[in-house]
C-alpha cells in the first residue's frame, strides 16, 4: 500500500511538472507577442509624425491670423477679411449647406434671400427712376405723382386697373374687322364703329380721383407714349363714296332707275309679277341696234324675237319674247332708249364681267332650287360656292318670277311656295343693287379706302408694339428695396446668390438646379474634403473681384466666380497635424506602458514557474529514489 501512495504521488508531480512547463511555454509566447505590439506602436507612432493636414487661414477684425482645419463648414460659413470659396462636384453644381439651399428657395429676389442672414434693407434707388421713365413724374389732381400712383406691384401691367375700358379683345376687334374685309366691302359704318371704340377709350373712368383716360397722355414715359398713341388714330377720314362716282355710272344708273320705273312700280305698288318680267327681258336681250326713233315700237323686232337662256342650277330654261318688249310700260312710256345701254354693260361678254353683290345665306347641297335660284351665288364646276353674274342673276329670277305658282320643283326646304309678297323682297333687293352697281366709282376710291385701311392697321401696329414696350418696361422694374451693401455679408451673399443660379437681383434660373445640399455628416470632416480635393471628386471656384464684371454673371457687379487649384490658394497651405501627432504620442506612450507593465507581469510569473518547477523536480527525485529502493528491497526478500 505504501508503494502504491508512492506512485500516486509521483504521478500527480509529473503531471504538475508537465503542466508548469506548459504554461510558462505560454508565458513565454506572450512575450513575444508583446515584442511585436512594440514594434506595431512604434509604427504607428512614426506614420503619425509624417502626416499632413489642410489648414485654412483667415484674419479676424483686429488683423490677427487664425488657422482652423481646412472643412466643409469652414468654406461654407462667413467670417470678416475671408476669402469666399465654393466646391463644386463634377456636375458643376455648388455644394452648399441645407441652410443656404432652404433659404435660397425660399426667396423670390436677392433681397429676401440676404435678408435671412440679418442683412439690413435699403431703399433702391433705381426704382423710382425706372417708375419715372415708365409714368413720368407730372402730378395728378391729388397732388401725387403718376409713377407713384399708377404703378401696382401686384398687377403686371395696369390693363384692368387704369384702362379697364381697353382690352386685348378690342385691339384683336378692330384689326379682324380690317383684315376680313376689303376694300370693296368696307363701309363708313365699319370706320364708325372704329371710332366709337375710340371714343370708348378716351372717356374711360380711372381709379385715379376725376381723372380719365386722357389725362395719361403725353406724361412721358413708355406708359405716356403707349396711351397717347392709343388715343390718337389716324386723322385720315374714311372716303365718300359720292365724290368718286364716274360719270358713266351715275349714268347707267339714272337710266336704269327712270327706265326700270313704271315697271318696278307696277310689279310693287300695283301687284302685278308679270310686269317685272319686262324689266329682265330688257335687261337680257335689248340692243341699241333694236330701237328705231319711232314711238311705241320695235320696228326691228319681229314676232319671232326672243332668246332662250338656262339658269345657273337646276336645268330649268327661259325664252324671251317680243311680247316681253312690246306693250311694257318701258317701251310705252318711250324709255326704250335709256334701258338699252344698260342692257349692253350688263351682258357685254356674256356678262362676265359684273358679280351680283357677295350678300345673302351662304348655300350648300342641301339649299333648296328656289332658294339657290333667287341666292347671289352659285356653284362653279368643283361645286364650290361662287358669285353669280348678273347675268346669271336676271336668268334665275326671270325664271322663279315667271313660273313660282305653277312648278312644282319650286318649293322651299319646308315644302311651301315662295309668296308674290315674299318675291317683292328680292325684286327690291335686285333694283337696289342693280342701282349700286351700275353707280359704280373709280379706282381711286377703292384705293382710298385701302390706304385709309392701311393707315389704321399701321396705327394698330404702333399700338401694339408700344404696348409690349410698357410691359417689357413694367417687367424690368427692379425690386423696391435693397440689401444693405455696407453690410460686410452683403458681398458674400451677393456671389453666392448668383453662384446658385441668381439671374439678377429678382429672378432665378429656373431651367437648371445649379447647386446641391452636401450631406450634414460631411459638413465638419476635413478628412473627407482633402480626399474629395486630392481625387478630384470635388474641385474648388473663388469668388474673385474682377473690375469689368464677370460674363457668365453679368449682374454680380465686380466679382466673379473663377476655378482654382486647391494646392494654389494662398490661404489653404498643409503641415503635420499636431494634434494627430499628439493623439499618437499619447496612444504610443500607453502602449509601451502597458506592454512593460505585462512584461513584468509574465517574468514574475515565469519566476514562481521555475520556483515550483524546482521544488516539484526535488520532491520527484525523493520519491522516485524512495520507490526503487523499495523496489530493490522487495527484490532481495523473494530472491
Amino acid at each position: 500500500m505504501g508503494m502504491s501512495a508512492a506512485q500516486a504521488r509521483l504521478l500527480s508531480i509529473t503531471a504538475r511538472i508537465t503542466d508548469n512547463e506548459l504554461r510558462s511555454q505560454m508565458l513565454t509566447n506572450s512575450k513575444l507577442r508583446l515584442a511585436d505590439k512594440s514594434s506595431a506602436a512604434s509604427e504607428e507612432y512614426m506614420d503619425a509624425l509624417n502626416s499632413q493636414q489642410l489648414i485654412y487661414t483667415s484674419y479676424d477684425g483686429s488683423g490677427n491670423k487664425l488657422t482652423q482645419a481646412l472643412t466643409p463648414n469652414t468654406i461654407l460659413t462667413f467670417a470678416d477679411l475671408k476669402n469666399q470659396y465654393a466646391m463644386v462636384n463634377s456636375s458643376g453644381q455648388i455644394l452648399v449647406s441645407g441652410t443656404d439651399m432652404k433659404n435660397f428657395e425660399a426667396s423670390p429676389t436677392m433681397t429676401d434671400f440676404m435678408y435671412c442672414y440679418g442683412i439690413g434693407k435699403v431703399d433702391n434707388p433705381k426704382y423710382e427712376e425706372a417708375l419715372m421713365d415708365i409714368y413720368g413724374k407730372n402730378t395728378l389732381n391729388n397732388g401725387s405723382y403718376f409713377y407713384e400712383t399708377l404703378y401696382d406691384e401686384n398687377i403686371p401691367y395696369e390693363w384692368s386697373t387704369y384702362l379697364s375700358g381697353v382690352s386685348d379683345n378690342d385691339i384683336n376687334a378692330i384689326r379682324n374687322l380690317l383684315e376680313s374685309k376689303d376694300s370693296t366691302t368696307l363701309t363708313s359704318t365699319d370706320a364708325e364703329t372704329i371710332s366709337a371704340m375710340v371714343n370708348n377709350w378716351k372717356g374711360q373712368v380711372t381709379t385715379v380721383e376725376n381723372g380719365i383716360l386722357a389725362n395719361y397722355a403725353n406724361i412721358g414715359g413708355s406708359f405716356g407714349a403707349y396711351v397717347t398713341e392709343l388715343l390718337t388714330p389716324p386723322d385720315e377720314e374714311f372716303p365718300d363714296i359720292e365724290d368718286y362716282r364716274t360719270d358713266e355710272g351715275t349714268e347707267l344708273a339714272n337710266n336704269f332707275s327712270l327706265a326700270s320705273k313704271p315697271c318696278y312700280v307696277n310689279a310693287i305698288d300695283r301687284n302685278r309679277d308679270d310686269c317685272y318680267i319686262h324689266v329682265l327681258a330688257h335687261l337680257l336681250d335689248l340692243e341699241s341696234s333694236d330701237i328705231t326713233d319711232t314711238y311705241r315700237s320695235y320696228p326691228t323686232v319681229g314676232s319671232d324675237w326672243g332668246d332662250t337662256y338656262e339658269t345657273s342650277v337646276g336645268g330649268k330654261s327661259i325664252t324671251t319674247s317680243h311680247n316681253n318688249l312690246n306693250g311694257s310700260a318701258i317701251q310705252t312710256a318711250g324709255l326704250t332708249n335709256s334701258m338699252a345701254p344698260v342692257s349692253e354693260f350688263l351682258c357685254a361678254n356674256d356678262g362676265k364681267n359684273v358679280l351680283a353683290p357677295a350678300k345673302g345665306q351662304p348655300i350648300n347641297e342641301n339649299t333648296s332650287l328656289v332658294d339657290l335660284l333667287l341666292s347671289n351665288y352659285t356653284f362653279d364646276d368643283d361645286g364650290n360656292m361662287v358669285q353669280k353674274t348678273f347675268k346669271q342673276k336676271i336668268i334665275d329670277l326671270f325664271y322663279v318670277v315667271g313660273n313660282n305658282e305653277i312648278d312644282t320643283d319650286l318649293q322651299r326646304s319646308d315644302g311651301t311656295y315662295y309668296s308674290y309678297n315674299d318675291l317683292k323682297e328680292y325684286l327690291k333687293d335686285f333694283q337696289n343693287d342693280m342701282i349700286e352697281t351700275l353707280n359704280k366709282v373709280s379706282d381711286e376710291y377703292y384705293d382710298a379706302v385701302d390706304n385709309w385701311k392701311y393707315s389704321i392697321l399701321s396705327w394698330l401696329d404702333r399700338v401694339e408694339a408700344l404696348q409690349e414696350a410698357y410691359i417689357y418696361d413694367v417687367s424690368q422694374i427692379p425690386v423696391k428695396e435693397l440689401p444693405d451693401e455696407n453690410d460686410s455679408k452683403y458681398q458674400w451673399y451677393k456671389n453666392l446668390w448668383y453662384r446658385m443660379g441668381g439671374i439678377d437681383e429678382a429672378h432665378k434660373d429656373e431651367n437648371g438646379r445649379h447647386y446641391k445640399e452636401l450631406d450634414p455628416n460631411l459638413l465638419n470632416s476635413s478628412e473627407w474634403l482633402e480626399f474629395a480635393l486630392e481625387h478630384g471628386i470635388v474641385t474648388l471656384e473663388q469668388a474673385q473681384y474682377n473690375e469689368n464684371g464677370s460674363t457668365v454673371y453679368p449682374h454680380m457687379g465686380t466679382y466673379d466666380w473663377n476655378s482654382i487649384i486647391y494646392t494654389n490658394a494662398s490661404d489653404i497651405v498643409s503641415q503635420e497635424d499636431s494634434a494627430a501627432i499628439a493623439r499618437a504620442e499619447v496612444d504610443y506612450e500607453n502602449t509601451l506602458r502597458e506592454i512593460e507593465n505585462d512584461d513584468k507581469k509574465l517574468d514574475q510569473d515565469l519566476k514562481k514557474l521555475d520556483t515550483e518547477h524546482s521544488a516539484l523536480q526535488t520532491e520527484y527525485e525523493s520519491i522516485k529514489s524512495v520507490i526503487d529502493k523499495n523496489v530493490e528491497r522487495s527484490f532481495k526478500a523473494f530472491s
